[in-house]
């Protein structure tokens, strides 16, 4: 059983094979290809646990994440976890992987994947609400794959550090909404960061937080503006993000919702403006793991 490390991953998952690697996830989600059962969820003191299992016809796999707020104070990711993968045939354990790096790959490839389909990889603009490592690895993989003239970042506290690193430019939110072509939110707000009154014409969002029915990151307007509202899976979403449950309610959200791997399996021209909303599903690990590790086993 091979153990592998944060460098190995970074290694092993360059965006153009992490790209492939999502597109083949949902492009296998959408044609019923994947056994995932609903994640359990534990809820304790303020941190979020998850325990997400999924089979393909290439791995078994059983990640368990967590999103730890107090680990910012210890030094570490606030997210965090690890990735057991196993033969679906003999359940021979294959590979253990760092959660925490895993997820921020396979989580900044789809972003990215979202944006290809929507704008193509010459971007303009490009925005990141964050400076946490989401942020960081949002911004590098769009740097490899993608052709931002622009990159941006705004955040309460060190985006001029994460400026300063990965070559962005720090700025105010309502500098980055009103001049970003593309927007990554991926913050831990609860109420929203994007505005959709500042967002220019033929926008595309790709949000990855407020992965509960209580949290937000895009208000009524930036919804209301969209003409398509992407998501990773319509029944993630429905049970778990305020983005979606709270708009839908409301009859905010009048945009016509795909799933992403409908898109790349009918090859569906996606109509800007554009949403992506993302709470992540598990066979994003279990091909992000099979990509990273078919080589190696």
């Amino acid at each position: 059983m091979k153990v592998l490390t944060d460098q190995d991953l970074l290694n092993l998952l360059p965006p153009e094979k992490a790209v492939s690697a999502m597109k083949e996830a949902f492009s296998l989600l959408w044609r019923g290809e994947v056994i995932s059962p609903q994640r359990t969820v534990v809820t304790q003191n303020g941190d979020w646990w998850g325990v997400m299992p999924c089979r393909t016809k290439y791995l078994f796999t059983v990640k368990v994440v967590a999103v730890i707020p107090g680990n910012r104070e210890r030094g570490l990711p606030s997210v965090n976890g690890a990735v057991l993968a196993l033969s679906p045939d003999t359940a021979e354990p294959l590979a253990v992987l760092p959660g925490a790096m895993l997820t921020a790959l396979r989580t900044s490839a789809t972003s990215v994947l979202s944006t290809e389909i929507a704008v193509g990889r010459k971007v303009g603009v490009l925005g990141v609400i964050g400076a946490g490592q989401e942020a960081e690895f949002h911004i590098r993989m769009a740097q490899g794959y993608l052709s931002p003239s622009r990159v941006l970042v705004t955040a309460r506290k060190s985006h001029v550090e994460l400026a300063r690193r990965t070559g962005a430019e720090a700025v105010e939110l309502d500098t980055l909404l009103r001049e970003a072509d593309v927007i990554f939110a991926t913050t831990s707000s609860t109420s929203p960061v994007v505005k959709g009154s500042l967002l220019k014409d033929g926008f595309h969002v790709a949000s990855i937080g407020a992965h509960t029915p209580d949290a937000r990151e895009l208000d009524d307007d930036a919804i209301r503006r969209a003409r398509t509202y992407i998501v990773d899976s319509l029944e993630a979403v429905s049970r778990e993000s305020g983005d979606y449950i709270q708009p839908a309610r409301s009859g905010a959200l009048g945009a016509k919702v795909l799933e992403l791997g409908e898109i790349l399996v009918k090859g569906i021209r996606v109509e800007r403006p554009s949403i992506f909303k993302s709470v992540g599903v598990a066979v994003q690990d279990n091909l992000a793991t099979y990509y990273a590790i078919k080589e190696l086993v």
